[in-house]
């Protein structure tokens, strides 16, 4: 049976999905987005919607960061302020004066990199965040760094391709691509076949699932858990990060005097398959989000664990006794694909335009959309796609060298 056609079909109806469908509408495509369940079911409407610049690499992960930044400011105009984009800045703090030393390198790292950042005193972090703890001795602050409702601007965003002509088929499956030689010529689904000129896959961990098709993607499913707690005030006014976690930090990690038994994350046993990134904010209706937990490595699980549950609830607990007693309303997880060097796939691959890997699809989702619709419509790129490439030589190595996050 015959669904639909259209010029294009975006497979996933997250943040990279629905900017590509966006960008490609706005060059005069017939544009047709196909989501396995709702828009913004996936990672895009199950993490902390921080907008981290501060915490990439030079180059090319800084163009993107930077540049999806500055993108999310020109959605204001057109989708209105629908998101809860908030410009205050980000910060993390450190508790030892070894985390310090790494910290001073890490900032003058940034500042040669031209990023905004600045060592401040612990009672001056405390003033922008309560989830800055009483162990704190100091912090790092950016005021690069953003936070927007991820849920909200899929959503949204979603909302204006309809307005402008994209149509959205919801709860539909993809079950497999059609194909007249080398050329994709659409996709089967549940509810029927779509014919199209070109397909674009944008479903982040599920691009695993392409290997039934024959296409082999270096990407890793991880599970990356969330904690949201009833509504408080106002207490958490940038988004904050603790030094669990950092070694997910590329711009703190490369550092010649990083060293990660200096950054242990309390309360994770030793030999534990979880990492943790310390992370706490605020969204505008005032629940606090704690998170976010790693695991489950090659696995599209996408139920959270009792043990990342169960840290989560102690780093809720460290932050501030008051926080003890508010109720838990949410607890989730996200699956997001991982590739080895943390750059997504952004290419044209055995006849597919694939847009997957985006580890930090917050940052990057923007201008991966515009760079995908650039690819598709043969325009030159903002910036250039040789670093996306599928057969890029970085990811020939493995995204865990142990097999856990």
């Amino acid at each position: 049976m015959v669904l639909d056609q259209a010029d294009i079909v975006v497979v996933g109806g997250g943040i990279v999905g629905l900017t590509t469908a966006h960008a490609l509408k706005q060059r005069g495509f017939d544009v047709l987005v196909v989501e396995q369940r709702f828009t913004a079911f996936g990672a895009s409407g199950r993490n902390s919607g921080g907008i981290w610049v501060q915490t990439v690499r030079g180059g090319t992960e800084l163009q993107l960061a930077r540049q999806g930044a500055e993108l999310y400011e020109r959605f204001l105009d057109d989708l209105g302020d629908t998101f809860e984009l908030r410009r205050d800045g980000g910060l993390i703090y450190f508790e030892t004066e070894d985390q310090q030393k790494v910290f001073a390198d890490y900032v003058a790292d940034r500042r040669e990199h031209g990023v905004q950042a600045e060592l401040i005193s612990a009672a001056e972090a405390r003033k922008l965040s309560s989830g800055v703890p009483a162990s704190a001795i100091g912090a790092v602050f950016s005021g690069d760094d953003a936070q927007v409702n991820t849920a909200k601007f899929t959503r949204a965003l979603g909302d204006a391709c309809k307005r402008r002509g994209v149509r959205i088929y919801e709860n539909t499956p993809v079950l497999g691509m059609t194909r007249h030689g080398d050329a994709v010529t659409g996709v089967r689904t549940v509810r029927g076949d779509i014919a199209a000129g070109g397909v674009v896959w944008c479903t982040g961990a599920w691009a695993s699932t392409l290997s039934s098709e024959g296409i082999d993607l270096p990407i890793t499913p991880i599970r990356v858990g969330m904690l949201m707690t009833q509504a408080v005030s106002r207490q958490v006014h940038v988004v904050t990060r603790g030094p669990g976690g950092v070694e997910n930090f590329g711009a703190l990690s490369s550092l010649p005097s990083f060293e990660p038994t200096l950054f242990a994350t309390p309360g994770l046993e030793e030999g534990s398959h979880l990492t943790y990134e310390d992370i706490v904010t605020q969204n505008a209706e005032g629940n606090i989000i704690i998170g976010h937990t790693h695991d489950a490595a090659q696995s599209l699980n996408p139920h959270i664990t009792v043990e990342a549950t169960s840290l989560m609830i102690q780093s809720l607990q460290r932050r501030d006794p008051s926080f003890r007693t508010l109720g838990v309303t949410g607890l989730w997880a996200g699956l997001v694909g991982v590739t080895a060097d943390r750059l997504p796939i952004i290419d044209k691959v055995d006849g597919l335009y694939v847009n997957s890997g985006h580890v930090a699809g917050t940052a990057s989702g923007p201008l991966a959309g515009e760079l995908m619709a650039q690819l598709v419509a043969g325009e030159d790129p903002t910036i250039p796609l040789e670093p996306f490439a599928r057969d890029r030589e970085a990811l020939a190595e493995p995204v865990f060298g142990d097999g856990a996050p």
